[in-house]
């Protein structure tokens, strides 16, 4: 299933961006597509739970695209609360979460 769930995230995003979400190079999600990656079980794990949102509750963020509810939720009150934040991510999308309209 894992796998499955790699392929739909690079369909959605790009191997480049799938591999910077997990924290791995674009050529090791390649690998992984193609079935080459010696046990590949741990990073299929964490692909899981990154990508879990894309087989159950997702929105659409007009920043990042599809994302889990629960993940919108979070940069929205981190956002809110002026967090600073280690993930990277959030630093880049903080003044869009700040300003975006969904669930007003």
């Amino acid at each position: 299933m894992s796998a499955e769930l790699l392929q739909k995230a690079c369909s959605y995003y790009s191997q480049r961006k799938v591999g910077d979400m997990i924290g791995k190079s674009a050529s090791t999600v390649n690998l992984l597509l193609k079935g080459k990656y010696p046990n590949p079980e741990k990073i299929l794990q964490h692909v899981q739970e990154v990508f879990a949102y894309l087989i159950e509750d997702r929105c659409e963020c007009p920043t990042l695209g599809v994302i889990h509810v629960d993940v919108c939720e979070k940069y929205r009150l981190w956002a809110k609360q002026d967090k600073v934040h280690k993930d990277r991510l959030y630093m880049k999308v903080k003044s869009h979460c700040i300003n975006c309209m969904r669930n007003k």
